[in-house]
């Protein structure tokens, strides 16, 4: 029998996982390409040497999640298809 509060628990940590690295992505891509900007809004914190860095460093967490959240999707058309 199938538990479905920890496949909800697991499908939840996986989305919130991977919206939380595209937002950095995103931000140490404009990172990178707008450096004095990004640099201005977090005070000086995210330079543009560590935005290209964490910006690298993002990429394994990132297919990581893109195949999880895949195959999380791919099993519940899979287990519609057996009980439908």
């Amino acid at each position: 029998m199938r538990n479905v509060l920890k496949e909800n628990l697991a499908k939840q940590i996986v989305h919130w996982s991977l919206l939380a690295v595209l937002v950095l992505y995103v931000l140490t891509g404009f990172g990178i390409t707008a450096y004095r900007t990004v640099e201005f809004l977090t005070f000086g914190l995210l330079g543009k040497a560590l935005a290209f860095k964490i910006h690298d460093d993002l990429i394994i967490p990132f297919i990581v999640l893109i195949g999880l959240h895949i195959y999380q999707q791919m099993g519940k058309h899979v287990n519609k298809r057996e009980t439908g």
